[in-house]
């Protein structure tokens, strides 16, 4: 007989750690359902806002033709936006597993009913001699018994006499709890528990493997669907910041009129973010001066100025994205750096020697 402890442990730990995975597989399935229909919400504002987006006639024909270019950059990114339901696919599931996973009690059950049938099928084998026997021989047997029988029960009632209350109970507790702790199965029970450990352990791996998958997705849409919009947008409002400040210094009559026009760019841009923190993404803008963090920044360029330090940032190109829950067993999963550029200066002593050359 194999004693309990491992084996039923070690399935007991399993479905726990399944009923874990399976919930978190649910989750992910509920979180595309909902991704879906946000997303089809936001391509309708989306949409709606460039459609209402036009250029006044009263613009000078160079505001025209400047704000034409905006807008045809805006125009792209709404065909981007068209396309991200097509790239969610929704109608592609996310994928459960594929085997069953044996529960504890189901093992149990199978275990009890397999003792039962043992149990009911074991038959009572007559010994030929006994039936050889007279009855005189049956009697004294019986009387023997009998006088043993009470014997053995007079020594255990002494012995019980001889003990105290509380200890014998004691020792029936103590009998009890180790027969519970410890119940034996035979070699056929113990296989059966780790034919059920070795599936399960299988059936966990799937589980785990889905929720990869469905990780992934949900990142491969985030970072290669939703980000490039905003990429778009980002990159057009700073032209547009550029077409203010040219204005602006001109002290153009327009420029309150085209100032008004180009908010098209934070309004649409706040839709994105929306989007994004509705699934706990956050946009990761580092600023200018901040010190170069190589885990969160991706280096594009390096420039040289003397008014900042050496790893600071000079600019940044383009945002990065955080999920703000835990993904991949991570607490906080980077998605994609921020894109910038690097200020890396000539140190000070190559300087001075450079003008000694010169001398």
């Amino acid at each position: 007989m194999i004693e309990k402890s491992g084996l039923v442990k070690e399935l007991l730990v399993l479905q726990q750690q399944y009923e874990g995975r399976q919930k978190e597989l649910e989750k992910w399935k509920v979180e595309f359902d909902r991704l879906s229909q946000e997303t089809e919400q936001f391509m309708f504002s989306f949409h709606e806002k460039y459609e209402q987006t036009t250029i006044d006639e009263e613009f000078t024909d160079e505001l025209k033709e400047k704000l034409e270019n905006r807008l045809e950059g805006i125009r792209l990114s709404d065909k981007s936006v068209s396309r991200l339901i097509r790239r969610l696919n929704p109608e592609k599931e996310i994928e459960t597993a594929t085997s069953e996973f044996i529960l504890a009690e189901k093992i149990g059950r199978q275990i009890n009913e397999n003792r039962q049938v043992d149990s009911e099928t074991e038959e009572v084998i007559p010994d030929p001699a006994s039936d050889l026997q007279n009855q005189d021989d049956v009697e004294t047997t019986a009387e023997e018994n009998h006088s043993e029988s009470l014997e053995v029960n007079e020594n255990n009632t002494q012995e019980h006499e001889n003990k105290p209350s509380e200890d014998v109970s004691i020792e029936k507790e103590a009998e009890v709890t180790e027969e519970a702790e410890n119940p034996t199965y035979s070699e056929s029970e113990a296989a059966l528990l780790k034919e059920a450990i070795h599936s399960n352990q299988n059936v966990l791996q799937e589980v785990n493997e889905r929720i990869e998958a469905a990780e992934k997705r949900f990142v491969t849409f985030m970072e290669k669907g939703i980000a490039p919009i905003i990429d778009g947008l980002y990159s057009g409002s700073n032209y547009a910041n550029d077409l203010l400040v040219e204005l602006e210094q001109q002290n153009h009559e327009q420029f309150s009129k085209v100032k008004e026009w180009l908010t098209i760019y934070p309004r649409l841009m706040k839709d994105v973010e929306g989007l994004f923190n509705e699934f706990h993404v956050e946009l990761y803008i580092p600023q200018p001066q901040d010190t170069f963090d190589e885990y969160k920044h991706e280096p594009i360029g390096v420039v040289e100025d003397e008014e900042l330090e050496d790893e600071q940032i000079k600019e940044v190109v383009r945002y990065g994205l955080i999920y703000q829950k835990e993904l991949f067993n991570q607490s906080h999963f980077l998605i994609r750096p921020a894109q910038v550029i690097v200020v890396k200066n000539k140190s000070k002593d190559l300087v001075e020697e450079n003008r000694g050359n010169v001398e």
